[in-house]
Parts: structure tokens; C-alpha cells; sequence
């Protein structure tokens, strides 16, 4: 039996208010807890002009946004 509960990856798409979006990879051991944590981070506690929309997203969109960010460079 393991001491530690079992984490997973989440990924995480932020919206900022001009719709410009940003896809993350974390390791969480709750998903729940985390978006929770990021949703306050971002938008709860953000300032007005700083605060972004927060959702789950999947690893296809995270694949993508790096590929078309590696693209770019």
C-alpha cells in the first residue's frame, strides 16, 4: 500500500480577457482541489483587469497548444 495518494495529470486551460488562452500540464493529487486553487488564483482573487476564466482541458489540447507554440518559435 502506498503512503501517498496516487496523482494524475490535469490540464488546465486560462482564458484572459482579450481571449487569449494557455493550456498547462500539472501533477495534482486531487484535480478537484487544484482547479479549485487555480480558479482562485486567477480569477477569485485577480485583480478586475488581471482575471482570467479557468477550466479543465484535455491532454489533445494541451498536445496542441505546444505544437503550435513550438511552431512559432
Amino acid at each position: 500500500m502506498s503512503l501517498h495518494p496516487v496523482s494524475r495529470d490535469v490540464f488546465v486551460r486560462r482564458t484572459d480577457l482579450s481571449g487569449k488562452s494557455v493550456v498547462t500540464q500539472h501533477l495534482a493529487w486531487d484535480s478537484a482541489l487544484f482547479l479549485a486553487s487555480q480558479v482562485k488564483q486567477y480569477h477569485t482573487d485577480a485583480k478586475p483587469e488581471e482575471r482570467q476564466t479557468v477550466a479543465l482541458a484535455t491532454a489533445a489540447a494541451y498536445r496542441d497548444y505546444r505544437n503550435s507554440h513550438k511552431q512559432g518559435r
